[in-house]
């Protein structure tokens, strides 16, 4: 028996916490939750005069914004009679063997959706016209993005929109040095380890021959789950490996590609880990029972899954135009 690779094989194993586990989860968010971002204060020494009055400067201060999570679900089912047929005949006392196929295909098919929608999700988007990619089931990255670029959260100086189609290695090298000349003061000035490009496979491979045609393949080393990591200007180059096929099937058939610089972590993903389906067992996340009415099993997977961005102002962000 072969398994054919599929997107689900480029996630890490475990929680979602992005394609390079760059996500900061909160898993505990039920429905709402705030972030509260607590921010120190400066410019608070002042000369001593001829006075016993003394001006007390606030150290800090915190601002609030919220990330919600959406109620969603995954369900399967597998109806044996339909599924060993001609030459499959022959695997029927296999069953329990495909049934353990049918969890793991259906579990990493899940993975694979709440990806996709962290990223480029919009609960406004029409479904795929192809049935390959869920992209509206809660909303993504992308989309906050978007949000914090249109009411000026994000200043007009650290976004663009790149271009469409086939990228030459000056492209990928242009791109990034486009986000680093235009870092905001802090995150220009945040040590460069705090900080990495996130980036498209286009992007990433122009860059990388770029690398390769001027001697810089120093610059060239292994990400620890097997993925090239890239450098430019000593900053971490991350490719994110879901985003070219999806963007590709978003702009009709053409390439498009995507570039953000920001700080690791940035990214937040929600979820209610005390969240799932009430049973007469207590509540479950996960099911898998056998339906003797239809004599078929089914699976059903309930979770609340949502998207954030902690620190959007401290953000570099290009990125083709697409549906």
């Amino acid at each position: 028996m072969l398994v054919k690779p599929h997107f689900a094989d480029l996630l890490p194993d475990g929680s979602f916490n992005g394609t390079l586990n760059e996500f900061t989860v909160m898993d505990d968010v039920s429905s709402k939750r705030k972030i509260v971002e607590i921010m120190g204060n400066q410019n608070i020494l002042k000369r001593r005069d001829a006075s016993c009055n003394i001006i007390f400067s606030p150290v800090g201060k915190a601002s609030i914004r919220q990330i919600e999570t959406d109620e969603i679900y995954g369900a399967t089912k597998h109806c044996e009679n339909e599924f060993y047929k001609g030459c499959l005949e022959d695997f029927r006392n296999k069953d329990p063997k495909f049934r353990d196929y049918i969890m793991d295909f259906f579990l990493k098919a899940i993975k694979v959706d709440i990806t996709s929608n962290a990223y480029f999700g919009d609960i406004d988007r029409a479904n795929d016209g192809n049935g390959i990619w869920s992209w509206n089931v809660f909303d993504g990255i992308f989309k906050h993005y978007a949000k914090f670029i249109s009411d000026g959260t994000i200043k007009p100086n650290q976004t663009t929109a790149f271009n469409s189609g086939d990228l030459t290695p000056t492209d990928g090298k242009e791109y990034l040095h486009w986000a680093y000349k235009n870092q905001d003061i802090f995150l220009k000035h945040l040590p460069d380890n705090m900080k990495a490009f996130y980036v498209s496979q286009s992007i990433f491979d122009a860059y990388e021959e770029f690398l390769t045609l001027t001697g810089g393949s120093n610059n060239i080393m292994l990400y620890q789950n097997g993925f090239k990591k890239l450098k430019y200007k000593n900053i971490d180059v991350l490719v994110e490996t879901t985003w070219d096929p999806i963007m590709f099937a978003l702009n009709n058939g053409v390439a498009a590609h995507a570039c953000v610089l920001t700080i690791r972590g940035n990214f937040v993903f929600a979820t209610d880990n005390s969240y799932g389906e009430a049973t007469p067992a207590g509540v479950k996340a996960l099911l898998v029972w056998y339906s003797t009415d239809e004599l078929t099993w089914k699976y059903a997977n309930f979770m609340r899954a949502g998207t954030g961005i902690a620190y959007p102002e401290h953000s570099v962000i290009g990125m083709t135009n697409i549906a």
